[in-house]
């Protein structure tokens, strides 16, 4: 037998949940005479997960109107607030590309206004990202005085600039984030602010935390990261004309995707911002991330694959003390190249909003990712990753089984207390197929809808698989469940 143990960092924030959904048929042989087991301890209680930790990230351009005058964020908006309370979206982070293209115009108050607007509909809070390159002091001191004025309790901090890796000197850089920091501590005495919104540069984060930190207002190292590198081979072709794109092997993608190994990057990444903040109060998010770059892939960041990778991304993450992800999503991305969004988690459809995958597997964090995490101990589980938390009495408990080569995978749960009456929501897709659509896919037994509504439900287990302090089920290749466990 081997042994993996998953343990996790102390501290961080509250989360909530919402209700949810249904267990799906699992069909096959059973893959080996002896089940895996995933042993879950009671003690020493992790990390509560912080209550924001599932965001979004959007263009600045998203805030603009359309050729008809209406804005993407408004109050009125009822499909997207639906989706956003059927996801349990708590973050919103406005910046990418398209806050520092200087063919794209700044918002205007209206603009802004309509977003907080929704912000206050949906109940979440917004990261609100300033121009830096050629940006105006004045301007951003005006806009932070307005949004702290009229909108400041849905105002989670003010962000300058985004990836400014084109500034290759630090000090050039320094002294243009310090001019617009100061500008709108003029205006809004109290305002703090994240970044520096870079993909992984530990130099920089380090410098940006002895700089702005403490007295400089820099409340929160903010990176951007898409693990897996870019979906063409040749992106810089793609800058001058995107029919000479040359897509990577989706199937090669959805493999690395789950693969083991892609824990080595979320380490190395993960080691450098915990270095940069060590000794401070300052937090760490992935305030843009995504599977890869340039848009996204189309067969891998727009299927199954893709539900079971943000899941078990989102997880990692929290279970290692970050504050929480922005999967980068929209419809189309923004600046110097605009394509459709692969990696979306929801795009605009007929009668409301398409959830992708990605939106299928961030839905069953909302339901299990709460509370307060517990470690646990993995054997023989090839294949399976496993992540557990209690709240208010209740566990929880999350497997995903990675594999769609392999057959059924029988796993035996043992919890620290008697189990007494146990639930479950399956996520799974037709076929048990990694390149599968949202439309072949399944959560809780049902689909959500255009309109932001879930079909699927919470089901109980069966009571012949409950004995005292273990839960054993059989989980079909390519699938993951969330188990409830307890009073309610």
């Amino acid at each position: 037998m081997t042994r993996q143990t998953q343990s996790f960092p102390t501290s961080s924030a509250a989360s909530r949940l919402r209700p949810g959904l249904l267990l799906a048929l699992a069909a096959g042989a059973i893959a080996a005479a002896e089940p895996t087991t995933v042993a879950v301890k009671a003690e020493p209680a992790g990390l509560e997960i912080p209550a924001n930790a599932l965001g979004l990230s959007y263009e600045t351009s998203i805030l603009l109107p359309d050729d008809e005058g209406r804005r993407y964020f408004r109050a009125d908006n009822q499909a997207l607030l639906r989706v956003f309370e059927t996801l349990g979206v708590e973050n919103l982070r406005i910046g990418g590309n398209s806050v520092d293209d200087p063919k794209i115009p700044v918002p205007s108050e209206a603009d802004v206004d309509s977003l907080f607007e929704f912000a206050a509909a949906a109940g979440v809070e917004v990261n609100y990202s300033f121009r830096l390159q050629d940006g105006d002091p004045e301007a951003a001191a005006r806009m932070a005085r307005h949004i702290a004025d009229e909108h400041g309790e849905h105002l989670e901090c003010f962000a300058i600039g985004n990836e400014p890796g084109y500034y290759k000197d630090y000090a050039v850089y320094s002294e243009r984030w310090t001019a617009i920091r100061d500008a709108v501590l003029e205006a809004v005495p109290d305002a703090t602010f994240c970044g520096p919104d870079q993909n992984p540069e530990p130099e920089l984060i380090k410098r940006m935390v002895k700089d702005f930190g403490g007295e400089g207002r820099l409340v929160m190292i903010t990176q951007h990261n898409y693990p897996f590198g870019c979906s063409y081979e040749n992106p810089s072709d793609g800058m001058k004309d995107v029919g000479l794109l040359r897509k990577v092997d989706p199937a090669d993608a959805r493999r690395r995707m789950l693969s083991p190994e892609a824990y080595e990057t979320y380490s190395e990444i993960h080691e450098g911002m915990v270095a940069a903040v060590e000794g401070t109060d300052i937090t760490y998010r992935l305030t843009e991330t995504n599977s890869l770059w340039f848009s996204g892939l189309e067969g891998a960041s727009d299927r199954h694959a893709s539900s079971l990778w943000g899941l078990d991304y989102l997880h990692w993450w929290v279970a290692h003390g970050a504050e929480g992800l922005n999967f980068h999503t929209g419809d189309r991305t923004g600046g110097s190249v605009n394509l459709p969004c692969r990696y979306a988690a929801f795009v605009s459809a007929p009668g409301g909003y398409e959830v992708r995958p990605l939106g299928y597997g961030l839905k069953l964090f909302d339901l299990g990712g709460r509370g307060r995490l517990l470690p646990v101990d993995l054997t023989d589980g090839e294949g399976l990753r496993a992540y557990a938390s209690t709240d208010d009495g209740q566990h929880f408990v999350t497997l995903i089984h990675t594999r769609s080569d392999a057959g059924d995978k029988e796993v035996r749960v043992e919890l620290p207390a008697a189990a007494g009456k146990v639930d479950a929501v399956w996520l799974q897709a037709e076929g048990n197929d990694l390149a599968a659509t949202s439309a072949d896919m399944r959560l809780g037994g049902g689909a959500i809808r255009a309109d932001g509504s879930w079909e699927g439900s919470w089901q109980p287990v069966d009571a012949g698989d409950v004995a005292d302090q273990t839960v054993t089920l059989t989980m079909p290749p390519a699938s993951a469940v969330v188990l409830r466990v307890g009073q309610r």
